[in-house]
């Protein structure tokens, strides 16, 4: 019988290198999408996005809607000549413009209710495939020694912020909706200052 001598052998560090990085990954988590670390104010934003929301005023009759740019951002209290109009189906605030016409800021309104403009879980819906994929290569680069499980759960989580990022500007007002982010030339709801959007990121537990 002849006698085999292994001068080298590769396989062996190979095997139990990727074995315990592919175990490594099985362990990990990564959470997408608005984190704790956001704060209270964003994660409420994104809530009511997430799955919409009917909003009542504390402290006054109405909401006051801001219909014009001037309005946004700002209270009516701000303003010291506005009026109530009344056109029979709607109360507004309003101030004159001119000598014959009106300037509209605010529509007056007991409640609104916001529609669910989902774009975490309508965003993973969307992206399945492309998320498979990205997954797929993320491991197929574990085993051939170009990423660690680290690495892989980062360029995971990466492609997973890029694909919601990239669904929430297709994401447009419900019809019927009376928001300035709406009217014609505006950005899209889930997209008017940027600040939601980029609060959206990842985080891996597990690790």
């Amino acid at each position: 019988m002849r006698h085999v001598t292994v001068e080298r052998d590769d396989w062996t560090p190979w095997y139990e290198r990727t074995k315990a990085e592919l175990a490594q990954l099985a362990q990990a988590e990564i959470h997408v999408g608005i984190l704790s670390s956001a704060g209270g104010e964003l994660l409420k934003i994104a809530a009511v996005h997430e799955f919409g929301a009917t909003i009542h005023p504390r402290n006054a009759k109405n909401l006051a809607i801001p219909l014009s740019p001037r309005a946004r951002g700002r209270s009516p209290r701000d303003f010291n000549d506005l009026w109530t109009y009344d056109n029979g189906e709607d109360r507004f605030l309003v101030r004159d413009k001119g000598k014959t016409g009106l300037e509209f800021l605010y529509l007056l309104l007991p409640s609104v209710t916001i529609p669910e403009r989902s774009f975490i879980r309508a965003g993973y819906d969307g992206n399945k495939d492309l998320l498979a994929k990205a997954c797929e290569n993320a491991v197929r680069r574990v085993v051939l020694g170009e990423l660690t499980a680290e690495q892989a759960c980062h360029n995971i989580g990466t492609a997973a912020v890029a694909m919601i990022k990239k669904y929430m500007r297709t994401v447009q007002p419900a019809k019927g909706s009376i928001t300035l982010a709406s009217a014609p030339g505006k950005t899209t709801p889930l997209v008017q200052t940027g600040r939601l959007r980029d609060s959206i990121t990842y985080e891996v537990t597990g690790l």
